[in-house]
């Protein structure tokens, strides 16, 4: 705990320095990762010797379009490979949700995982949550355990299921008190809808209301900030990250936070100028046990060419649009982001509970809805005819449901393509 209180200390205090330090400790990191890799990981060694190569002689951001871009699949074939050789033996297991159905395990060193653990708390602190802060957060996997130091009262956090009955969300929180609200936007979006139908609250009002994990779309993120009466602000990370990027007050975008991670966007491998959509790949600094360069997230971004109005130090992602693997494919054979289709659905948050807009084939698409206590003052009709005109009247079929369930990982989706990637 000592050693992570000194690595958060660090990370709040680079949020001050100069944009030109920062790049050249994200240089300088960024060499030591690669030289490391090339020397102690089978993996990249016989990589980077099958590329031609000269991992001594890397220079940093300078040569990192030289390195090939690596993804999960590649790093579980691996398997074994993908560890430094002389790791310590004392190490951390960390198990992705799977979410995109493939899950994924592998091991960091107990220094790193001191660092995760502080680069995870610094986009709360940054924006307002205090040490003292009671925080409830709704998860796919709970923990009960209850840390030293929560026990003195310092980071509390209580976690509930984020499949939880929404009248015991309401209860835990009324009972506990917390000053933040923290989950999935599905699950806040279940929450929220209870208590519009219901007529609770929370009481009292949460202070700070965070969420993560899963796209945050524009008709969710209305819809809490007028419920909970916060501003929603929205953390991006991953398990092969961790936070990475995050928002603050201005809602501008996420700081990328460049003294973890070199982040660069993407398409068909080559560099995607600002405010051009792009896949994510990241580089992680810290994590010398199981590094992971240049690896391709499947998430879609622009970033900007300004920086925050805030003052931050960090450059600016603008937007998140989904994952690639997950684009609307086009009769061309051409792919779209589904963002500008659910947007139409922004009029129409008071009367759905839930929907995940589901391509079946080419020109062929479902709306599953579970409609909320008030759907009935819209009818399938109007948000049929929405989504209808934004898809460009391909075949569109409107289904009530009584739930949309989760995927294994406990994040729901938006958007779900059936469609073989061959169409890609």
């Amino acid at each position: 705990m000592f050693r992570r209180a000194l690595y958060l200390a660090q990370l709040l205090h680079n949020e001050s320095l100069p944009p030109a330090t920062l790049m050249v400790r994200q240089d300088r990191a960024l060499r030591h990762l690669v030289r490391r890799a090339a020397a102690q990981v089978p993996f990249y060694r016989d990589m980077y010797a099958r590329y031609g190569v000269d991992a001594a002689g890397f220079q940093g951001l300078a040569d990192l379009a030289q390195l090939p871009i690596i993804d999960k699949a590649m790093l579980r074939s691996a398997g074994a490979g993908a560890v430094a050789l002389g790791a310590p033996a004392r190490r951390v297991r960390i198990s992705t949700s799977g979410s995109t159905g493939e899950p994924f395990e592998f091991p960091i060193d107990r220094r790193y995982d001191e660092w995760r653990k502080a680069q995870y708390l610094r986009p709360y602190l940054r924006n307002g949550r205090r040490l003292l802060d009671k925080v409830l957060r709704l998860t796919a996997f709970p923990s009960s355990r209850t840390p030293w130091f929560s026990r003195l009262g310092v980071l509390r956090e209580w976690q509930l299921s984020c499949a939880a009955d929404p009248a015991q969300i309401v209860a835990a929180w009324r009972l506990l008190a917390p000053d933040m609200l923290q989950g999935y936007p599905s699950s806040l979006r279940a929450l929220a809808h209870y208590c519009l139908d219901s007529g609770e609250s929370l009481a009292p009002a949460p202070r700070l209301l965070f969420t993560d994990s899963e796209l945050l779309s524009p008709d969710t993120r209305s819809l809490l900030e007028r419920v909970f009466g916060a501003a929603v602000i929205d953390i991006f990370g991953t398990y092969e990250t961790d936070n990475i990027a995050y928002q603050c007050a201005t809602g501008e975008g996420y700081h990328v936070a460049t003294d973890c991670a070199v982040l660069e966007l993407v398409r068909d491998g080559k560099p995607v100028a600002p405010g051009q959509e792009g896949e994510l790949v990241v580089s992680v600094l810290a994590n010398h046990t199981t590094p992971f360069i240049r690896y391709n997230l499947r998430d879609l971004g622009r970033l900007s060419d300004t920086p925050c109005r805030c003052g931050s130090p960090f450059p600016l992602l603008l937007t998140l649009a989904g994952r690639a693997d997950d684009l609307i494919v086009l009769a061309d054979g051409s792919r779209r982001s589904p963002m500008s289709v659910l947007g139409r659905l922004d009029g129409f948050v008071d009367a759905i509970l839930h929907y995940q807009l589901r391509q079946v084939a080419v020109q062929r698409f479902e709306l599953l809805i579970a409609p909320s206590m008030r759907f009935a003052e819209v009818g399938t009709q109007a948000i049929g005819d929405a989504v209808d005109a934004a898809l460009e009247h391909p075949q569109l079929e409107v289904k009530l449901v009584a739930a949309i369930p989760p995927d294994p990982s406990g994040k729901r989706r938006a958007f779900v393509s059936e469609l073989a990637r061959g169409h890609a």
